[in-house]
């Protein structure tokens, strides 16, 4: 519990913070057909979210929501999952060990081989989506009911309590 509520709520609190915080900015700033709009090539869409997401690392607590919100303003499924495969896989750490240790070719195969199977991965789980006729749009939008209830805001509350504690009493 300790551990649980203490370490590990320290190390990626602050960063589910951030992603929250730039999750609600794009959900306020991002009109709602905008990736519909703008990005109505599937191919094109994959490869522009894994230009966003190997570039700029993006821890896994952080990627999370941004991706969220990037679907509920239109972004297919699949590029949203090429920018959580490719965002924290490509941290600066690793790279730095992979070519230290590996050599910069091992680098460049490793590279490669995250975007391929991002963009794989991405590309298939669009047509699952098309294929089975599922609307992700429609499940986010259920979602608002439950955390209505003065439970989940207060649940929200203590976690974001909890996170604040944590960041501040390790300083």
């Amino acid at each position: 519990m300790a551990y649980a509520f203490g370490d590990l709520l320290g190390d990626i609190g602050k960063w589910l913070l951030l992603g929250i915080i730039a999750a609600g900015l794009i959900t306020y700033l991002v009109p709602e057909d905008f990736f519909i709009r703008t990005m109505d090539n599937e191919i094109l869409s994959l490869l522009i979210m894994l230009g966003v997401g190997i570039p700029i690392y993006i821890c896994a607590s952080a990627s999370t929501p941004v991706a969220a919100a990037l679907v509920l303003k239109g972004l297919s499924p699949g590029a949203a999952l090429v920018f959580l495969l490719a965002g924290p896989a490509t941290n600066v750490a690793t790279m730095t060990v992979i070519a230290r240790y590996f050599g910069k070719a091992a680098l460049s195969v490793y590279l490669f081989s995250i975007a391929l199977c991002s963009l794989f991965f991405g590309w298939l789980t669009n047509r699952i989506y098309v294929g089975f006729d599922l609307d992700i749009s429609r499940w986010i939008g259920d979602s608002g009911i439950a955390t209505d209830t003065i439970l989940m805001q207060g649940i929200a509350a203590g976690l974001l309590l909890l996170i604040l504690k944590s960041i501040f009493s390790r300083h």
